[in-house]
């Protein structure tokens, strides 16, 4: 287990302890605000995952480079990993797909881009927006210079796709950022509203069996959507003691890096999972709000 998580459990298991004493100590509430987020990861996450396993379970042989394509679309536990293991014989295949591409683009697509943005205001995630596209600029050449290290046959071939994607990305950033935003803001609603409808697919399965996606798969969701809200339970009990007890050092490092503790509190959460971050990120000031963004990505 990540050590990291591990911590943040034992923090959630700190606030459970203080609900059950009333919150005498203060971080009850903290706690609380963690798990009413289940409800929202499951309408972002639950379709997505459950849908769009199913899909390309039973339809991977339709795309070329299919490991290169689904390890952009999947995060590693959302069936990234486990769907790139099952097709490739390759173990550099396995560590670059399997591991780099799905815990960065792959968690961007399926796991940060629906919660985010079911989660922050229209400001915010102007800012969370142009930080991704400050973590695709440091992302993608290291993720070239891993293949070409990994020495996997045909790389450049197998990645251009996903290079391409980047490269506009990268582009728009340069040409007019104003139409970036534009393009990601669209792209980002088409995303929200396919989560929307999957879930909705994904309940009419549950309950009239439609054949969408399987009970195997739903109860996967169900696991990891619960595993989510403690993270983040914990994540916000660990930010209410630490800002309490060591807030004039938080400060001191946040005035090197030129943003404020919520800020440094991001970055030191987004090591063990993104997704601990975001009830920080609105109290964030300009600069930290696109640091965390690009942190995330990468």
């Amino acid at each position: 287990m990540n050590p990291i998580i591990f911590i943040l459990l034992c923090f959630a298991a700190v606030g459970l302890f203080d609900k059950i004493l009333k919150n005498r100590l203060g971080l009850a509430s903290s706690f609380d605000k963690g798990m009413v987020t289940m409800g929202d990861f499951m309408l972002s996450v639950g379709g997505f995952y459950c849908i769009a396993i199913a899909f390309l379970n039973g339809h991977a042989s339709l795309f070329e480079s299919k490991e290169m394509i689904i390890s952009s679309l999947l995060a590693p536990d959302l069936g990234g990993y486990s769907i790139v293991a099952s097709m490739s014989q390759s173990n550099d295949i396995l560590i670059f797909c399997g591991v780099l591409l799905t815990s960065t683009l792959g968690c961007l697509i399926s796991f940060q881009l629906p919660i985010f943005l079911n989660e922050l205001n229209k400001e915010d995630l102007t800012y969370y927006l142009k930080g991704v596209v400050y973590g695709i600029v440091g992302l993608l050449p290291v993720l070239i210079v891993c293949g070409f290290l990994l020495q996997i046959d045909h790389f450049m071939i197998s990645f251009l796709p996903v290079i391409c994607i980047c490269a506009i990305l990268v582009g728009l950033f340069f040409l007019s950022f104003h139409t970036l935003i534009v393009v990601l803001t669209i792209f980002s609603r088409i995303v929200q509203i396919v989560g929307y409808i999957f879930f909705f697919l994904v309940c009419m399965t549950f309950f009239f069996n439609m054949g969408f996606t399987n009970t195997t798969l739903i109860n996967e969701t169900l696991r990891i959507v619960f595993q989510m809200s403690i993270i983040v339970s914990g994540s916000l009990v660990f930010c209410e003691i630490v800002l309490r007890k060591f807030s004039k050092q938080i400060e001191k490092i946040g005035e090197i890096l030129q943003i404020d503790k919520y800020s440094v509190m991001g970055i030191i959460l987004s090591f063990g999972t993104s997704i601990a971050m975001l009830p920080l990120f609105s109290k964030m000031n300009q600069k930290g709000k696109i640091l965390n963004a690009a942190f995330s990505l990468s």
